[in-house]
């Protein structure tokens, strides 16, 4: 079958590069002794290097691998800026001398801006400077990021599509829906707002706000709330000559936003004289 005949001819090529290679360096003793040379053009050895046979048929899909890849780069290459070519291009990034040699090299601008880094080291007599400058502007390039573009120009090209119900006020049936989603991603859990932003095609944050006015507040609203400090607030002691002071932060419910629980502190009589009651 054609497998088959595809292993034997490469059976049959690599047993002759290794046996060329072999007589090479024997030569000299097989010119001595002519039994020898008689015996093994009679009876020339035959056998399968699986090992240099997976080498060269790795070697043969990577560079069947990398020239598919080198044509979808190749078709879907950017058009270059108005009036510019290879040579144009080279003067703009200052690639230095032989400039004109390196524009020779390439008939059509997408075979240029296609390059990957392994192309680029193929191209002989330049510099690791020269070669480093292409593999940057021409990456920046394909990206859109060089030459630069004016503010409109860029936002334009990087801004992306605006959802479909994005800046739109929230209905009563928005309202049900977001409800429902949330309660289906689980919203106490991880973070499910860049799904219920999709499904409901608004964008995040809009979508949280819209949530804490619907369940957080109306939630906080009917618990009482009060300040306590806790023992979070003392030092951290991480080693015996090093210790971390935590950050203090005191969230004080008012009484605009949360109710707040009536009042039931009494300070003892021994800190009494040290209270001020401009302070607390």
């Amino acid at each position: 079958n054609g497998c088959s005949d595809v292993v034997a001819t490469s059976s049959q090529m690599l047993s002759a590069a290794y046996w060329n290679d072999w007589d090479f360096h024997h030569s000299a003793k097989f010119l001595k002794d002519d039994k020898a040379i008689k015996a093994l053009s009679r009876y020339p050895p035959r056998y399968f290097d699986f090992k240099a046979f997976r080498k060269a048929l790795k070697e043969k899909k990577e560079s069947l691998g990398e020239a598919d890849i080198r044509e979808v780069r190749r078709e879907y290459a950017l058009p270059p800026p108005e009036g510019w070519t290879v040579l144009t291009f080279l003067e703009r990034i200052k690639f230095g001398d032989g400039a004109e040699d390196v524009a020779n090299l390439f008939e059509h601008w997408k075979d240029f801006i296609s390059m990957s880094s392994k192309d680029i080291t193929r191209i002989v007599d330049i510099s690791v400077t020269q070669r480093r400058k292409l593999s940057k502007y021409i990456t920046l390039f394909n990206h859109g990021l060089w030459p630069k573009a004016s503010p409109d120009e860029f936002y334009n090209r990087f801004g992306g599509k605006k959802l479909a119900r994005e800046g739109e006020p929230w209905t009563p049936q928005d309202d049900e829906r977001l409800l429902e989603k949330a309660e289906f991603y689980d919203v106490d859990f991880g973070d499910p707002w860049i799904y219920l932003s999709w499904d409901l095609q608004r964008r995040e944050d809009d979508v949280r706000e819209r949530y804490i006015e619907l369940v957080e507040k109306p939630r906080e609203r009917s618990t009482r709330c009060e300040l306590a400090i806790t023992k979070s607030s003392r030092p951290l002691h991480m080693h015996r000559k090093f210790r971390m002071l935590p950050a203090d932060l005191y969230i004080v419910p008012s009484e605009d936003n949360f109710p707040l629980a009536p009042k039931r502190f009494t300070l003892p009589a021994a800190f009494a004289k040290y209270r001020q009651d401009g302070i607390f």
